[in-house]
C-alpha cells in the first residue's frame, strides 16, 4: 500500500509544496493527493456542465423558433427519466397509483437501445400516449438530446416538430423532397391533439370527430411514410381501448403483407420515489438557501399526492411554494392548481386579456355543471362519464360562449375507452363537487358522500377547519351504560364571543369581555341552536331545529335520528362524554377522569377551574387538549347539549339523544367557577333551558 501511495505522490506536484510548508511527507502525501482528487472532481464537473450548455445550446438552435433556450434547459435539467408501461393509467379511476400493478421501463433507452437499431426492432411508427400534463413534450426534447449527444454515436438524422405549429405539414414535405435525407432522419411529431386538421371547420365537411381524426392521421403517416422511424405523442384520449394492442392504419406497407401499425406506449405516473427526485433537482438537494421552499413543497406534494404524480403539476409547484399564501388543506392546494390548469388552456386558445378572462370564466363554470351531470348519472348507472353531446347540450344550455372542441378539448376532461368524456383525475371531479357543495347548499343536501371519499375531504377542509373527526365506537356511558355512537365532528374549541357577534349580529351578552377570543357565556340553550340555524344558513345548509328546539331532518321534518341531521348542530350527551372522555383514541372503557388528564396529568394543565381560573373566563385553547385534540373540554364553561336531562337507561342505546320533551337540557365539563369534581368526564349538570349565567357555553358538533 506504501508502495501505491508513493508511487501516487510522485505522480503529483502538491506533495513537495506541503513538505515545504512544514508537513511530514506522509501527511504531504495525503494531502496531495486529497486535492487532486478535489481538482479532477472540479475539473469533471465543470466539463459536463460546459458540455451540457453547449448541447441545450445547439438543440435550442436547432430546435427553434418551437424551443427556446430556457425551455430546452428547464426540460434538461429538471428531467426524471421518463418510464412507459403497456397498460393504460387512464384505465384507473386514479392513474397515480397504476405502477404499484404495472411494469414499467425506461423509454429513452427503450429507443435509443432498441427501437432506432434496425437489427433489433422492425416498428417504424410508435405512439407515445399520455393525459394532460404527464410530460409527453419534455420526454420528445429529451430523447432529441439524448440521440444527439457525444456518447451516443447516432448515424440518423433526427428532427422534432409540434403539430401546434401551422406549418408542420410544409416543413415534413420539405425533407421527403429529399430522397437521402428522408430514409436517415428519424421523426419526433409531438402533440398531435393539438393538430389544427382535427378541428371542426367552419364549413361542415360531413366528418364525424372520429371520422376526421382517422382521416388525419392516415395522411400523416402517408405523408412520413419514407422516414426511418416516427414517434408520435398524443392524449390518451384520442386513442381509446386495444389498450394492448397496436393501432393499425390504412396506409399498406410496401412489402404489401399488411398495413402500417402504431405501436403504442403510455407514460407512466411519477411514484413517490421519483416525486422527491423532482424536488431535489428543483431545489437542489444541497442549497441551504432553498431548504424552505423544498420543506414547503414536499409538505404541497403531501396533502395532493393523487395529483402531484404528474409531472406538468409539479412544475406548477412554484405558483404555491413561491407565493405568500400558506397551504394548510389539500383543498386550499387543489384549487390553486385546477385555476393554474385552466388558465394554461385558456393562453393556449385565446390572444386578448378580456376574451381570455371570459373563456377561463366560462371553461370554469362547465366543468362544474359537468361534475354535477356526471355525479347524478354515476348515481343511476355506477359511470363516472359522460357523452360528449350531453356536454354540448350542458354548455348550449347554460349559454356558455364555448366551442365543441374547447369543451372536450380541455385539460380537465378527458376520453375514455368507450368514446365518453370524464375527468382526467377522480379527484378533480371531488374537488369541483366539494366546491359547489361549499357555494350551493341545496346541492349539498342532495349530495351522499358514500363513494366520494374526497369531496368529504376537501369539504371538511374548508367547512370544518377547526373541527375533528371523532371515530365511531362502543362505550360504558356514565361508567354503566353500553351506548354505540357512530362517527361525527366535534369543534375542537368552544364558541367565542368573536364568533358569536359575527354570525348572531347581536351584542356580546358575555360577563368577561377582556379577551374576544374567551368562550360566550351568558347565552342559554335557545341562544345555541339559533346561533347554529344561523351559521347552517350562512354555510347553506337547512336549519337543524325548529322554533322548539327539535331536531330537523334535510327535508325540514322533526326527527329523532341523529343520522338524518345535515349540518351544525349541539352534540348530544353522549356525543359530548364520548369525545370528552377520549374514548377513540383507544381508551375503551378507560376514560380519563378529566378530559384529558387523570392521576399522572394535573386537571390544571388542561383547564380553567376554580383552582386557576382567577375567577373569570379565558381565551379558548389556551390549556392542553385531550387525547382527541379538542380543549377546555373540562372547565372554563359549561357546555349545552341537546339531550333533555332524564335517566339514560330508558333510552336507546344506539346515538340516543334523550326523551322527547322534559324540563331541563344537559350541561356538561364544568366551569372557572367549579371545582376538580364538576370537571369530571361523567358529571351531568342540567338547566332550564331558557336560563342564562355566565359560566354557561357551548361547542358545535356537525353532521354530513
Amino acid at each position: 500500500m506504501d508502495v501505491i501511495i508513493e508511487a501516487i505522490s510522485k505522480l503529483l506536484c502538491f506533495s513537495a509544496f506541503f513538505q515545504l510548508i512544514g508537513f511530514s511527507k506522509e501527511v504531504s502525501d495525503g494531502l496531495s493527493i486529497l486535492v487532486s482528487a478535489i481538482l479532477i472532481f472540479l475539473v469533471l464537473t465543470w466539463t459536463k456542465k460546459l458540455y451540457e450548455r453547449y448541447l441545450r445550446s445547439k438543440a435550442a438552435k436547432d430546435l427553434a423558433p418551437y424551443f427556446d433556450y430556457q425551455k430546452v434547459k428547464q426540460s434538461r435539467d429538471l428531467f426524471i427519466p421518463t418510464r412507459f408501461q403497456n397498460h393504460s393509467p387512464s384505465a384507473e379511476e386514479e392513474p397515480g397509483f397504476s405502477h404499484q400493478f404495472v411494469s414499467r421501463s425506461a423509454l429513452i433507452p427503450h429507443f435509443l437501445n432498441a427501437v432506432f437499431d434496425e437489427k433489433k426492432e422492425t416498428n417504424k411508427f410508435y405512439l407515445i400516449l399520455a393525459d394532460s400534463g404527464m410530460g409527453k413534450t419534455t420526454f420528445m426534447i429529451n430523447l432529441y438530446l439524448a440521440y444527439n449527444s457525444y456518447f451516443n454515436f447516432g448515424k440518423y438524422k433526427i428532427k422534432l416538430f409540434p403539430f401546434g405549429d401551422h406549418r408542420i405539414i410544409n416543413r415534413i414535405e420539405e425533407i421527403s423532397k429529399k430522397e437521402d435525407e428522408v430514409k436517415n432522419t428519424i421523426l419526433l411529431l409531438d402533440a398531435f391533439d393539438e393538430y389544427k386538421g382535427l378541428m371542426s371547420p367552419q364549413d361542415p365537411d360531413g366528418l364525424t370527430d372520429d371520422e376526421r381524426f382517422r382521416r388525419c392521421l392516415d395522411e400523416i403517416v402517408e405523408l412520413t411514410s419514407d422516414f426511418r422511424e416516427v414517434i408520435i405523442t398524443s392524449r390518451t384520449q384520442y386513442f381509446p381501448g386495444q389498450e394492448n394492442q397496436a393501432y393499425e392504419l390504412k396506409i399498406p406497407t410496401f412489402d404489401e403483407k399488411g398495413f402500417h401499425t402504431l405501436a403504442k406506449l403510455y407514460l407512466s405516473p411519477f411514484d413517490n420515489k421519483e416525486v422527491k427526485k423532482y424536488l431535489c433537482k428543483k431545489y437542489v438537494w444541497f442549497a441551504f438557501w432553498n431548504w424552505k421552499k423544498k420543506r414547503k413543497a414536499y409538505r404541497i406534494v403531501e396533502n395532493s399526492p393523487k395529483l402531484m404524480v404528474r409531472p406538468m403539476l409539479l412544475a406548477y409547484i412554484d405558483y404555491l411554494v413561491e407565493g405568500n399564501q400558506t397551504f394548510t388543506t389539500t383543498y386550499q392546494v387543489y384549487e390553486t392548481l385546477v385555476f393554474k390548469w385552466l388558465e394554461r388552456e385558456a393562453s393556449k386558445r385565446k390572444y386578448e386579456t378580456t376574451s381570455r378572462e371570459k373563456f377561463k370564466k366560462d371553461l370554469y363554470e362547465f366543468s362544474i355543471l359537468v361534475a354535477q351531470k356526471i355525479y347524478f348519472l354515476h348515481k343511476q348507472t355506477g359511470n363516472l362519464s359522460i357523452d360528449k353531446e350531453t356536454a354540448s347540450d350542458l354548455c348550449k344550455l347554460n349559454h356558455l360562449n364555448l366551442q365543441d372542441y374547447e369543451i372536450t378539448g380541455q385539460s380537465l376532461l378527458t376520453r375514455d375507452i368507450a368514446h365518453n368524456w370524464k375527468f382526467s383525475h377522480k379527484s378533480i371531479l371531488e374537488f369541483l363537487l366539494a366546491k359547489k357543495c361549499i357555494e350551493d347548499g341545496n346541492f349539498l343536501t342532495k349530495f351522499e358522500f358514500p363513494g366520494m371519499d374526497m369531496v368529504k375531504v376537501f369539504f371538511i377542509d374548508v367547512i370544518l377547519l377547526d373541527f375533528k373527526l371523532i371515530k365511531g365506537g362502543t362505550f360504558a356511558f356514565n361508567y354503566h351504560y353500553p351506548v354505540t355512537i357512530n362517527d361525527f365532528y366535534l369543534s375542537k374549541y368552544q364558541v367565542t364571543q368573536e364568533e358569536y357577534v359575527k354570525i348572531t349580529g347581536k351584542a356580546n351578552p358575555s360577563q368577561f369581555k377582556d379577551n374576544n377570543k374567551n368562550p360566550v357565556e351568558n347565552v342559554n340553550w335557545f341562544d345555541a341552536i339559533s346561533y347554529c340555524n344561523l351559521l347552517n344558513g350562512k354555510a347553506g345548509f337547512s336549519n337543524t331545529y325548529d322554533n322548539e328546539g327539535h331536531l330537523l331532518d334535510i327535508d325540514g321534518k322533526i326527527t329523532n335520528d341523529i343520522n338524518k341531521v345535515k349540518g351544525f348542530r349541539l352534540p348530544t350527551e353522549a356525543e359530548w362524554e364520548y369525545a370528552a372522555g377520549g374514548v377513540s383514541a383507544n381508551l375503551s372503557t378507560n376514560f380519563a377522569e378529566w378530559a384529558g388528564a387523570n392521576s399522572k396529568r394535573k386537571l390544571e394543565d388542561f383547564a380553567w377551574y376554580s383552582k386557576n381560573s382567577e375567577g373569570k373566563t379565558h381565551p379558548v385553547g389556551l390549556k392542553k387538549p385531550n387525547q382527541l385534540g379538542l380543549y377546555d373540554m373540562s372547565g372554563n364553561v359549561y357546555e349545552w347539549c341537546y339531550d333533555w336531562y332524564d335517566d339514560y337507561s330508558k333510552w336507546p342505546q344506539t346515538n340516543p339523544i334523550g326523551p322527547f320533551s322534559g324540563q331541563y337540557r344537559v350541561l356538561r365539563g364544568g366551569s372557572w367557577f367549579d371545582n376538580a369534581d364538576c370537571c369530571i368526564v361523567i358529571y351531568r349538570n342540567y338547566s332550564t333551558p331558557h336560563t342564562e349565567l355566565n359560566r354557561r357555553g357551548f361547542r358545535l358538533a356537525f353532521s354530513l
